[in-house]
């Protein structure tokens, strides 16, 4: 049984990215799910995504690129100021400069570049490198 809409779509990317499959169809799905794709897509981490309706809850077509070598679900949600997300980063990404958080602040869905520059802290999600 799925509980964790998130959770099953980062695990399923993980494996398709270990296997070397272009695409994935991931079910259900949620905005959480859809904002955390964005993310991806925006830093180049999955080349595109498509939401596709069915009546059943939908499903998400990614298509991937091969430049995902981990990716994860944080469990649970850690909270973060922003002055601290330095200190996590050190934790979940294996390089200053590689990766990244995923966070979910008062102002929408963020990575952890952008959560710095606003100065805004949250609840760390998940991390890719």
């Amino acid at each position: 049984m799925r509980l964790d809409p998130l959770s099953d779509a980062l695990s399923a990317i993980k494996n398709a990215e270990m296997v070397g499959k272009k695409e994935i169809y991931v079910s259900p799905t949620s905005k959480v799910l859809g904002h955390t794709l964005r993310i991806l897509k925006e830093y180049g981490y999955i080349e595109d995504y498509e939401y596709i309706e069915n009546h059943r809850g939908g499903i998400y077509k990614i298509m991937l690129r091969g430049r995902i070598h981990n990716i994860g679900r944080v469990k649970p949600p850690i909270p973060v100021k922003w002055r601290e997300i330095e200190l996590l980063e050190r934790r979940f990404l294996p390089a200053y400069t590689m990766g990244l958080l995923i966070i979910t602040t008062p102002k929408g869905i963020l990575s952890n570049e952008e959560a710095k520059k606003e100065r805004i802290g949250g609840r760390i999600i998940a991390y890719v490198y």
